[in-house]
């Protein structure tokens, strides 16, 4: 096992040691957003917003926002960065005349994606249960869940970068996939006061049901329906990695 993970694991160190340097400046986007969201929705229209659900809009909406933090976080390492290393610094170029192979440069991209995406996310969640938004049990299966949603949009990222010209393809995907996603995935408010034809879109994104299962997880209150967006999400995830590495493989080696 630890020789099958050795290449991998080069991978990941070096991209730990390349954000090491300036961790200060990336720490600033990644966590300071998503908290600046959940203060200013939570505690600020938190107070004049009545119940969701049964559930004060603070516990509502930040089970919401931790995840989204993470595809935010995850996202923009899996397409503009990951790019830059692939088209104008030459990384993945380099790596392939060592001993790495291209599965190993994969899986090492994608741990070190999911790495932030579990600190943003992670950030999040420590705050949540500190401040009692949500209860310690079962809140800490918040971070397994994280390191899914971390999987997830780090294999879909994946996939837009393989097939993009340029940074300028990306706005497709952040403006036709992630922005709606973001706002039409139960975060906010539910989804099925739009009407079903819109539940029904909803119900196909990935953020949909990692969404359901964060609430679940920080509400205490887990049963058979985030149980099965477990499913789907572990689905989602397992097509979206078998795509992006099929794809990835196709750019990296035509």
């Amino acid at each position: 096992m630890l020789r099958i993970l050795a290449g991998p694991l080069l991978v990941w160190t070096r991209n730990a040691t390349v954000w090491l340097a300036s961790w200060r400046t990336s720490l600033v986007g990644s966590v300071g957003e998503p908290l600046f969201y959940v203060l200013g929705l939570g505690y600020g229209l938190g107070t004049i917003v009545p119940d969701v659900e049964g559930l004060p809009y603070l516990r509502y909406v930040a089970p919401g926002l931790m995840i989204t933090s993470v595809m935010q976080s995850v996202t923009i390492e899996a397409t503009y960065m990951t790019f830059t290393k692939m088209r104008h610094q030459q990384v993945y170029a380099c790596m392939m005349l060592s001993p790495l192979t291209f599965g190993d440069i994969l899986l090492g991209e994608v741990l070190w994606i999911m790495t932030k995406g579990l600190i943003c996310g992670g950030t999040v969640l420590a705050l949540l249960l500190v401040f009692g938004v949500g209860p310690l049990w079962p809140g800490v299966l918040g971070l397994p869940l994280i390191l899914l949603a971390g999987f997830t949009f780090a294999s879909l990222g994946l996939i837009v970068t393989s097939v993009a010209d340029g940074y300028d393809s990306f706005n497709y995907y952040f403006t036709l996939f992630i922005g709606p996603m973001f706002f039409f995935s139960g975060t906010f408010f539910p989804v099925r006061n739009l009407g079903p034809w819109v539940e029904r879109i909803a119900s196909a994104f990935p953020l949909t049901h990692l969404v359901r299962l964060s609430r679940s997880l920080l509400s205490g209150t887990a049963d058979a329906p985030p149980l099965a967006s477990l499913a789907v999400a572990t689905l989602i995830a397992a097509a979206a990695f078998a795509a992006a590495s099929a794809m990835m493989r196709r750019r990296f080696l035509p």
